[in-house]
């Protein structure tokens, strides 16, 4: 017996549930749907569940998605040219980082995450210095997985100039945004403003 085909308002749920943390109603879903609708749900900007869960930080939502929706899924950009990494990385997101990384590559995970650049050109590392302030968790362990995987390079992150002060010089420098880069810049704002809302949303048990 084949499943119902989901319409676009519970595309629209299930998005909004990932969004939000809220695990038992991505379940439902699935159940009644199959965990082959998941692929496709995607909003008017091109966001996956993988971009809501990751981009607001629910683990257990990404641990459950994970061996549900086709590993392509995991590299699925945005109109923004953004996967799901990024908008963890843009929130200081750690735990959503490592369950992608350190997923198997056969599965869709691994070293090539880290290295997909978005529409401006930017990798996982170099967004996490482009997002400022408050990304020094996500920086640093992306920064020590990259350094155990390929080998110490102190001057140059492959796809990221590292930060390199001159000796005695404050560290500290403020992070230049590129001029013109606009589209990035008015999403990283929106994902923000997503984890904002989030934060007062209660999570169902």
């Amino acid at each position: 017996m084949s499943r119902p085909t989901p319409t676009a308002e519970e595309v629209e749920e299930v998005l909004l549930s990932a969004r939000y943390g809220e695990l038992d109603e991505i379940k439902e879903f699935v159940d009644k749907f199959g965990a082959e609708s998941l692929g496709p749900a995607k909003d008017e900007r091109g966001n996956t569940v993988l971009h809501m869960c990751c981009g607001n930080g629910h683990l257990d939502v990404l641990d459950y998605l994970i061996p549900l929706v086709p590993k392509e899924l995991l590299q699925s950009t945005n109109e923004a040219g953004s996967p799901p990494i990024h908008w963890a990385v843009s929130n200081n997101h750690v735990g959503c980082v490592k369950a992608l990384v350190e997923l198997p590559e056969e599965q869709g995970g691994g070293i090539a995450l880290l290295k997909q650049t978005n529409a401006a050109g930017r990798d996982a590392f170099a967004e996490s210095i482009f997002a400022g302030e408050g990304k020094e968790e996500v920086s640093g362990w992306i920064e020590g997985y990259l350094y155990k995987i390929e080998g110490g390079d102190d001057e140059e992150v492959e796809g990221a100039q590292k930060p390199s002060p001159a000796s005695g010089e404050d560290e500290d420098e403020e992070v230049k945004v590129i001029e013109g880069d606009e589209m990035v810049r008015e999403e990283a704002e929106t994902v923000d403003e997503l984890a904002q809302k989030a934060e007062g949303v209660e999570i169902k048990e």
